[in-house]
């Protein structure tokens, strides 16, 4: 029998809880990127780039050791929805040690990235950052049983305030000190916040318990390993640089890539957050599963897309305004990674859907291949070329990763490849628009070269998203006004119109 038409009430009643999900946790994203945004553009003005350079390293060597060992907590309170008191306290166990092990572990290398880089700093920004994971380990697990619930609300209020301590600390440190502690204490003072919100938001005593480690182990062993692959992949860049391009130049790259990915991520975030428990509770129903998918994709086409795009076209004015003259290196690691990480960003729920689904191994295996091409080639890129070998490295593996996500819908849903780029077709095709606007029509406008910088990067943004939007619109008319996210817009800006209309 086919599906209905017409959505059940159920999953009707889903996809209202999954969009009040997104909405709560795009507003807790607005907050905390708009709030990073401020700490870095204040702390990048005041610090130098090997400042940053030595943070960077340091974090990312972290950040290495976390995705490594990452065991997926939240991915398991919300896929084990009848979790009991044995499973998190399992969870929470395994939690404590791994972040114990990992800050023991940069703690002993403190004096060894010392030496390998020959920067003494280093040691401290080791011994700095490995009280982070200390700290993040003994999160309580129980605080993830309302993304599960997709009660998202409560994350919209710890993000907020760990955000805010750590802005204030950071910032606090950099305008009197000038030192790159500035960056680490901010990561401390957020890190002791979100800790004690995730008990005081969610009261629980959790204890240290391996009762349940082999249903854990069940669903984690695969996701442990996506993890350790996805921090190969993500995470050797700036270690890479900072010993082949100095930290100056690892700060470069590690800033710009921020950079790039700061409005699609800000964007793609929430919605792939709240699609993943909205998917695991389809995950008995394939159809409306792989229905639901391809309308986020078709959302994150239209929104993070053209977002990331549009950076990548404003770079050079939005780096002078932003950061100043001496971060000028950093256009182009914006202007080429910044469109990549857009058509990355159409499949950001790929690997939702497929956890959901739990082939959690043929994630795994998409990451392995990804690493086993991109390394090799952004080491040799970065030995022969140097930080532009390493840039255009990176961007190519990144359509290598359209790629693989790709494969890997075809083998979770059963459907045909392309199926994700047609159901993004209207927004590929407005951001196409978009691109021909910026390179072809809008250098002949002398008008905007005269123009002060500040004046004409707002110009840029103005009429850059007055042509994507022309375009997506027109795109949608000329295919007969279907039922799509075109339809959404019109109605929420409709709503929107009416709420705050005077009359």
């Amino acid at each position: 029998m086919s599906e209905p038409l017409t959505p059940s009430p159920e999953t009707a009643s889903l996809t209202a809880r999954i969009a009040r999900g997104a909405a709560w946790i795009f507003g807790a994203g607005v907050a905390a990127r708009l709030l990073g945004a401020i700490n870095t553009i204040i702390v990048a003005r005041l610090l130098a780039p090997e400042d940053i350079g030595i943070v960077a390293t340091a974090t990312v060597a972290m950040q290495l050791l976390q995705g490594i060992s990452d065991i997926g907590v939240s991915q398991a309170v919300v896929k084990f929805r009848d979790a009991d008191r044995h499973d998190l306290n399992t969870l929470f166990t395994l939690s404590v040690i791994r972040g114990l092990f990992i800050g023991a572990l940069l703690f002993a290398a403190a004096p060894l990235a010392a030496s390998f880089f020959g920067d003494p700093r280093l040691f401290w920004a080791f011994v700095g950052v490995a009280l982070f994971p200390v700290l993040t380990g003994f999160l309580n697990p129980r605080f993830y049983e309302f993304e599960r619930d997709l009660k998202f609300s409560r994350e919209f209020i710890v993000t907020l305030l760990n955000r805010l301590a750590g802005v204030a600390v950071s910032l606090t440190i950099a305008i009197i000190f000038r030192t790159y502690w500035a960056i680490i204490g901010g990561m401390l003072a957020s890190a002791v916040v979100q800790l004690s919100l995730s008990y005081i938001l969610r009261p629980h005593a959790p204890c240290l318990t391996f009762s349940s480690l082999r249903k854990v182990f069940g669903f984690s062993g695969w996701l442990a390993g996506v993890s350790f692959m996805a921090a190969l992949n993500n995470k050797l860049d700036v270690p890479i640089l900072a010993r082949l391009a100095g930290t100056g130049g690892a700060g470069v790259y590690f800033l710009g890539f921020q950079l790039s990915e700061m409005v699609a991520g800000q964007i793609a975030a929430p919605l792939t957050r709240a699609i993943y428990p909205g998917l695991s509770e389809l995950q008995d129903e394939p159809g409306r599963m792989r229905a639901g998918f391809l309308k986020g994709v078709e959302a994150l086409g239209a929104f993070a897309m053209p977002a990331a795009f549009g950076l990548a076209f404003v770079a050079p004015d939005l780096t002078h305004v932003v950061l100043g003259d001496k971060w000028r290196a950093a256009i182009p690691v914006i202007a080429l990674l910044a469109p990549v990480i857009g058509l990355q960003s159409l499949f950001y729920a790929t690997q939702a859907y497929a956890v959901a689904l739990g082939l959690t191994r043929l994630v795994f295996f998409r990451e392995l291949i990804f690493f086993i091409v991109r390394m090799p080639v952004f080491v040799w890129a970065a030995l022969a070329y140097g930080l532009q070998g390493a840039i255009f490295a990176a961007a190519a593996a990144g359509l290598f990763h359209v790629a693989l996500n790709l494969a890997l819908y075809a083998r979770a849903s059963g459907g045909p490849v392309w199926e994700p780029i047609l159901a993004a077709r209207r927004p590929l095709g407005a951001v196409l628009a978009m691109a021909i606007w910026f390179l072809l029509m809008r250098p002949h406008i002398t008008a905007l070269a005269d123009m002060a910088p500040p004046l004409r990067l707002g110009a840029d943004i103005v009429t850059g998203g007055l042509v994507y939007t022309g375009a997506l619109f027109s795109l949608w008319r000329l295919e007969g006004a279907p039922d799509a996210i075109e339809r959404r817009i019109l109605s929420a800006a409709s709503t929107a119109f009416r709420k705050f209309s005077p009359n």
